[in-house]
């Protein structure tokens, strides 16, 4: 049995429509990409996830402008979904949330989630046609820690050894770009000691705003790029306006395939 998935990450949506972040506007090249989708892939779906970064500066306002940009309603559903999106061409497409570090975690909570149980961490897990995805939180800060609560909870997800792709909104791997490496988590060793040697098929994130695709102890781990601006695989920082990329992967008899998407806007 196979199943298809789309990951799009770092949204950095503000309030209103015409609201600017560092010159870009995010609402507009968010809604061009969902409209993309629909018009392309995501008939295909199972599901969407956005690894993170709803949202730019944290607020209940930006949240409920993303609320009504993807055409979501409040509802029971616990962390981390799905909601049916039917926004921008979409219609009832199930979707799953992690936070970022742009998004601070009760604000979040409140408003993506308003039914569940206050929690302080986003490491929850969901599992579609026989897969387990693990979803882990390396934070709120900029740089990823590894917390002793991501850890316990990795371990025991991975105890029964299923398959299993993980989703992560900080990276996990060096990116080549020295300014985004100081972002990766120092004891991130602690994290590869646990998967080395479990039936992980794959690990997804975001937060360095860049599309790659590297294999570590045999697990392959893709980076993707934002839905607003992108950074530049340079040592310093640099912003550069690539088009947006949306990842469709595919897991059949236990292989992943992809394929990337550009968004001319």
């Amino acid at each position: 049995m196979s199943l298809t998935f789309i990951q799009i990450a770092d949204h950095h949506l503000r309030e209103r429509d015409d609201d600017l972040t560092r010159g870009y506007n995010t609402a507009y090249a968010f809604r061009r990409v969902l409209e993309h989708m629909a018009q392309n892939s995501a008939a295909r779906a199972d599901f969407l996830v956005t690894t993170g970064d709803i949202v730019d500066l944290g607020t209940d306002a930006e949240y409920q402008a993303a609320f009504r940009r993807l055409g979501l309603e409040p509802d029971a559903t616990e962390p981390p979904g799905p909601h049916l999106v039917s926004g921008q061409g979409l219609s009832r497409l199930p979707m799953y949330f992690l936070p970022g570090n742009h998004d601070p975690r009760p604000v979040y909570f409140k408003n993506l989630f308003p039914n569940a149980a206050p929690r302080e961490w986003n490491n929850v897990s969901f599992v579609q046609k026989g897969i387990q995805f693990v979803c882990i939180d390396f934070g709120a800060a900029n740089k990823g820690v590894v917390y002793p609560e991501m850890l316990e909870f990795l371990e025991a997800a991975l105890s029964t050894n299923p398959p299993t792709i993980i989703f992560s909104h900080h990276p996990v791997v060096r990116v080549g770009a020295d300014w985004l490496d100081d972002f990766l988590a120092d004891e991130v060793g602690k994290f590869w000691e646990i998967v080395r040697g479990k039936n992980v098929l794959g690990i997804f994130s975001g937060h360095v705003h860049m599309t790659y695709e590297q294999v570590v102890e045999g697990i392959p781990v893709y980076g993707l790029r934002a839905t607003t601006f992108q950074f530049a695989q340079l040592p310093t920082r640099y912003f550069c306006l690539q088009p947006p990329h949306y990842r469709l992967v595919t897991v059949d008899a236990g292989q992943i395939s992809t394929k990337l998407f550009d968004v001319e806007l």
